[in-house]
């Protein structure tokens, strides 16, 4: 027997309501609240409820912030909106909370609602509980079998015509400051959609509680919805005006938000009315400061387009992570000042007489040093970091990866150098490599790359290879063709990485376009974008040592995934090998999307790192 919870505060339409809804359930248990704190102290009563239906119109003021923030604080009851004014121009775009019109199709949708999938499975995924409304459905806690991964499933409405077009739509925008879609889940005459869970508060709770936003987090989230509105406007995306509920804040400040598509019948918007809303917002909840209204002057006039908005977002967070508030007084600064100059004139006079012969004695010590003792250790030892299980989405497929380890950074000179070393004691050497290529190996020097002499040469003075560019034992190895690299793997007790984890290790949870994110800009990747003009990218080398790039981190903290060498890959055929990734020769920036590149041999701009 149902319980269902009547929330009118008219007397007439409650008697009218409740008329209907015991003819269509006669045997429902049916509560009456006629005002909303009663509705407040009836659901943290936490007595057992099958269904809440309820106006947003309470004392002739628009509650429904105040009614989502309760579905939010009580995911385990469905809740729906009932009214006897007409809400097509009053609910928010994209509101969560279903709206039941007093029509034939009341009783279908009450009874869509109350119906609960917790504890079935569907596909991989086994639902655990509800996990409140959402503009499309109804939302579930589950959890996937095999990749032990909790998400949220998104149950469609029964019936509904709209949502494979929404979904649709949904799917078109990925972006890192955006909830992930992960994969359709089909079912009987439905279709399911594994969501990424939202557990950070949303700016609606936060105004819920009178907290009062650092004006950091207030720009992050100027700069995080200007960037997704460019993105949608360069990909023709419709957006739809978002409200307090669809912007959050993790506790260390970064800003996510629900996906902003306008989905089927959704009313577009522009990014100048997303922008003054936001400012509306913000305006509650920032402290009112000089600086912080110069951030509402920006969302109050974003220009003409999502990227003028962008622009002018960036540039106000850089200047604001800029300023310091160094509070020292000037006499202390001034007297500083007078010890450091008194220290030098002292020190000058000393230094002075003795300079020309310290520097001539410096000057020949480092001369015989450099050309006969110099050797320079590696500073980067083997570090591997975990690839959590999850699944690589391409053009033609979606592959489940389960955990693995993957090296921090490519192997370099110096730990190559120790491999070559440490196997020439190995009577059995050969059975390291790869069976179909062991033939073409016929002594231990031909696991050397070319030229490696000169390589080890240069990496230990700190020398210049070909004249052009400074390696040392920390410059990733190459020329290293992939049977060698395949023997230096087993030989560490590891393994060449497949197409499929590699490829996990530059998308990451969000599938980003270049393992550095989504921005094709390449700023900070050692690729070959500003070629000398004077040299062809045949003869240009430019290989840099592991981890000087900081821009170049993968989304689990591997370095140079993106460019300086690129990597082989575990390939079926050793005769035809593979590679992934960019390097310095590349004239552009090389997407994850891109095809893997093979070559017969190793080169200059081929390296490798390994797995487990």
């Amino acid at each position: 027997m149902p319980t269902i919870l009547l929330a009118q505060e008219d007397p007439d339409a409650a008697s009218q309501l409740s008329a209907l809804i015991l003819d269509f359930f006669p045997s429902a248990k049916l509560k009456l609240l006629t005002d909303l704190p009663a509705l407040t102290s009836t659901l943290a009563s936490g007595s057992p409820t099958s269904l809440l239906l309820t106006d947003i119109f309470w004392s002739d003021a628009n509650q429904s912030n105040s009614i989502l923030l309760l579905a939010d604080a009580h995911p385990e009851i469905p809740f729906g909106i009932v009214s006897r004014y007409d809400l097509t121009q009053t609910l928010p775009p994209a509101f969560p909370i279903p709206w039941l019109k007093i029509d034939d199709q009341l009783p279908l949708a009450m009874a869509g609602l109350m119906e609960n999938f917790s504890g079935r499975t569907f596909g991989s995924y086994t639902l655990l509980s509800p996990a409140g409304p959402h503009p499309l459905g109804r939302l579930y806690w589950a959890k996937h079998q095999q990749l032990e991964r909790q998400v949220q499933i998104l149950v469609p409405t029964v019936g509904s015509t709209q949502f494979s077009k929404s979904i649709r739509t949904y799917a078109r925008l990925n972006h890192p400051s955006v909830y992930s879609l992960y994969e359709s889940v089909p079912y009987e005459q439905r279709i399911l959609v594994a969501l990424e869970p939202v557990i950070h508060p949303s700016l609606l709770q936060m105004q819920n509680q009178e907290a009062n936003l650092p004006l950091i987090a207030g720009s992050r989230l100027a700069t995080a919805l200007a960037s997704v509105l460019s993105e949608m406007e360069s990909s023709h995306t419709p957006a739809r005006l978002l409200g307090p509920y669809d912007y959050t804040l993790s506790p260390t400040g970064t800003p996510r938000l629900r996906n902003p598509t306008a989905g089927f019948n959704t009313p577009e918007t522009s990014h100048h009315e997303n922008s003054n809303h936001l400012a509306s917002i913000l305006e509650t909840q920032l402290s009112p400061t000089p600086v912080a209204d110069s951030l509402l002057e920006i969302l109050r006039n974003p220009g003409t387009s999502a990227f003028d908005l962008l622009r002018q977002t960036r540039n106000f967070e850089r200047q604001l992570a800029e300023v310091q508030d160094v509070h020292v007084r000037d006499e202390e600064i001034e007297a500083t000042k007078k010890i450091f100059r008194a220290r030098i004139l002292r020190r000058w006079t000393i230094a002075l007489g003795s300079l020309g012969a310290v520097a001539f004695l410096a000057l020949g010590t480092w001369i015989v040093h450099q050309a006969l003792f110099r050797d320079l250790p590696g500073t980067l030892g083997h570090e591997e970091i975990l690839v959590p299980a999850g699944r690589v989405i391409l053009a033609d497929s979606t592959n489940s990866v389960s955990a693995f380890y993957l090296d921090r950074h490519e192997v370099t000179i110096g730990q190559y150098e120790k491999f070559l070393k440490e196997i020439s004691a190995q009577e059995n050497w050969k059975t390291f490599l790869p069976p179909a290529a062991a033939a073409g190996k016929t002594s231990l020097e031909d696991l050397a790359p070319p030229g490696w002499k000169d390589i080890l040469q240069c990496a230990r003075k700190g020398g210049k290879y070909n004249g052009q560019v400074t390696i040392t034992r920390d410059t990733p190895v190459f020329f290293v063709d992939y049977p060698s690299a395949f023997a230096y793997a087993k030989w560490n007790k590891r393994r060449l990485p497949t197409k499929i984890e590699w490829l996990r290790a530059a998308t990451g949870n969000d599938n980003r376009t270049y393992p550095w994110g989504n921005q094709r800009e390449a700023r900070g990747i050692n690729l070959g974008l500003d070629l000398p003009k004077n040299i062809s990218p045949e003869s240009y080398d430019h290989m840099l040592p592991a981890e000087s790039h900081p821009a170049d981190i993968g989304p689990f903290q591997h370095y140079d995934l993106g460019g300086n060498v690129s990597e082989w890959i575990a390939s079926p055929n050793p005769m035809t090998p593979l590679f992934l990734g960019g390097n310095f020769k590349d004239t552009f920036p090389v997407s994850n999307l891109d095809l893997a590149r093979g070559a017969p041999k190793g080169a200059p701009c081929i390296g490798f790192r390994t797995a487990r």
